[in-house]
């Protein structure tokens, strides 16, 4: 009976039995129902593990073979297959904004194609996303269609730059169906020979056309482009855009039209008709000399305008009021190179122009700043000033004539970071705001409390309490000072809450703009201001060229001190005393012949 119990036992008491067949050695059997099903989980894992990494290691190889320097059967002999990654930065970023940001797995076909060898391959690796047929010489030839389709779908970016291609056949690039990027720059494509129906529209994101012989812009060059968002035509010689030439690119957001012959009477009405999604036009290097164009009454009906680049008109002269009326979302304006001489009062909205955070009018003919230079006006109140509170860049840099700086030129831009003053003929650089009857107290950042950097380097600044303010706004707050008492066991600190602010930097190399590290070429190792030598025997000899980092800032004063403060205590009493006995004589004259 104990026998035929033993056999009928379940699996988990069968474990808690000793061993029966040999009583000279028996012992417990351990227990092993948690350990036992835990080991076989490590086991099939750890297999399932090895097994995939195997796997995977396997078709790395694979890939990389494929992607290789060409040597893989899948790869055209005339061409190279790479992965996106070791593309040189331009083209990766291009392609990286067409791809969305796929690049990891993402394969390039490289080749170079000339006039006895301009077909398309037959085959190419899986995962193949772009072309590029930069640098080949195509001149006359056709590239041929094959008949063959099945890897043409998986396509998204094409680029054909470079390659003095001069001919486009109706429909030659149809069959990438499903391209978003074509790059045709740099090639001698015609007006004649382009038009909408030169390569595939239903998913276009991207076209660039830049230097190229278009020499016109009609109703037909972009139809049908419906996802178009960024289009580049520069360094053209376009002279006529026809109306509604861009009427179906109601998703266009970046048109670039720099360097081209456009006048006045080639931006027709409704030119710009369609473009109701643009955020950036670039209309630089045109000929549109004397005006500032209105793009809204060219057809921009509802501009969304945030970046406007009208560099290069050369002759521009003044920015009159109104110049730039319903640009409601304005944020960057570049007038750089435009032979601007005279700003007038009101050239900025603040009702329109509030949100301008760029501006760059460098390089131009402008005497000196006044007051109301960058400072916006409102139609309801006159010629009432008012803070741009949003404006952060400003450049005034290479403007060779700019000579003088009102003392609040830059009162209404509180808020401004960075300052271009470089390569300009400033001798007094009066960036902050100083009393006139003690102009040695003067704190920048009272006038400029975000200020972060400024460049005055190619100027002959005078060694004065101009730039004696610039060196005490570079200066590292000093350390607190603390007193411990003894009988309290306490230590007290006076913090300076004046110094606040970071230090200013003068002339850096570079500095970091909307994430961007951007560089400033300066000429001189060192920013420096010339310090009268009151001892010198020859001309040469009186002015005696400082780097800042050496210059005392006791040496560093005004030399109109005396002559301001004669004005303001003598003079100014003097010249009230004067209304006062005007006022008096002309009331009893008034009296008399009453």
């Amino acid at each position: 009976m104990e026998t035929n119990r033993t056999t009928t036992l379940t699996q988990d008491e069968l474990y808690e039995l000793p061993n029966t067949n040999n009583n000279n050695n028996r012992r417990p059997t351990p227990h092993l129902t948690t350990h036992y099903y835990f080991s076989i989980a490590f086991k099939s894992v750890y297999a399932t593990s090895l097994l995939f990494f195997i796997t995977s290691f396997v078709i790395v190889s694979c890939e990389s073979t494929a992607a290789g320097s060409g040597s893989n059967s899948t790869c055209p002999a005339s061409c190279e297959c790479i992965y996106a990654s070791q593309l040189d930065r331009d083209k990766r970023a291009d392609l990286n904004a067409c791809l969305g940001g796929n690049l990891e797995t993402a394969l390039v076909l490289k080749c170079k194609l000339n006039a006895s060898n301009y077909g398309w391959p037959e085959r190419i690796p899986t995962g193949t996303r772009a072309i590029i047929l930069d640098d080949s010489n195509l001149g006359q030839a056709k590239l041929s269609k094959l008949a063959s389709e099945s890897w043409y779908k998986d396509i998204f970016y094409l680029s054909v730059s470079n390659t003095e291609l001069t001919n486009l056949e109706t429909g030659g690039f149809s069959m990438f169906h499903s391209l978003r990027c074509i790059d045709f720059n740099t090639n001698d494509i015609h007006s004649r020979t382009w038009g909408s129906g030169m390569v595939p529209t239903a998913e276009l994101r991207t076209l660039d056309l830049s230097h190229n012989h278009i020499h016109r812009l009609n109703e037909t060059s972009f139809t049908g482009m419906a996802e178009l968002r960024r289009l580049c035509l520069s360094q053209n010689f376009i002279v006529t855009i026809k109306p509604f030439t861009f009427e179906d690119l109601d998703k266009l957001e970046y048109l670039d039209l720099t360097t081209n012959a456009l006048s006045v009477a080639g931006l027709q009405t409704a030119s710009l008709f369609g473009l109701t999604s643009l955020k950036h036009l670039a209309m630089g290097e045109n000929k549109i000399f004397d005006t500032v164009p209105q793009v809204v009454g060219k057809g921009l009906y509802t501009p969304k305008l945030e970046t406007l680049d009208l560099h290069g008109y050369t002759r521009l002269e003044t920015l009159k009021k109104g110049a730039f009326k319903d640009l409601n979302c304005l944020r960057k304006l570049n007038l750089s190179g435009s032979g601007v001489s005279q700003i007038e009062i009101g050239w900025l909205d603040i009702e329109t122009h509030g949100q301008l955070e760029v501006l760059d009018i460098s390089d131009n003919r402008l005497l000196h700043l006044e007051v109301h230079s960058f400072a916006a006006t409102s139609p309801k109140e006159g010629d009432t000033l008012h803070k741009l509170h949003h404006l952060k860049w400003l450049s005034l840099a290479d403007s060779r004539s700019l000579m003088t700086l009102d003392g609040a030129a830059f009162n209404f831009v509180p808020n401004l970071i960075f300052l271009f003053l470089q390569r300009c003929n400033i001798s007094r650089m009066n960036v902050a705001a100083n009393d006139p009857l003690n102009p040695n107290k003067m704190n920048l950042h009272v006038t400029l409390s975000s200020l972060k950097a400024i460049w005055t380097f190619g100027n002959s600044l005078r060694c004065n309490c101009h730039v004696r303010a610039l060196l005490e706004a570079s200066l590292p707050p000093p350390a607190p000072t603390c007193e411990t008492n003894p009988l309290r066991g306490t230590t007290s600190c006076d913090v300076d809450t004046t110094t606040k602010y970071p230090p200013l930097l003068l002339d850096p190399p570079t500095y970091t703009w909307e994430g961007r590290e951007m560089s400033v070429v300066s000429p001189f190792a060192t920013p420096c201001c010339y310090l009268e030598n009151k001892d010198a025997l020859t001309k040469e000899e009186m002015w005696e060229r400082v780097p800042f980092a050496r210059a005392h800032l006791e040496d560093l004063v005004c030399e109109t001190d005396r002559i301001t403060v004669f004005i303001s205590i003598v003079l100014g009493p003097l010249a009230f005393a004067a209304a006062i006995l005007v006022a008096f004589l002309c009331g009893a004259l008034l009296n008399i012949k009453l």
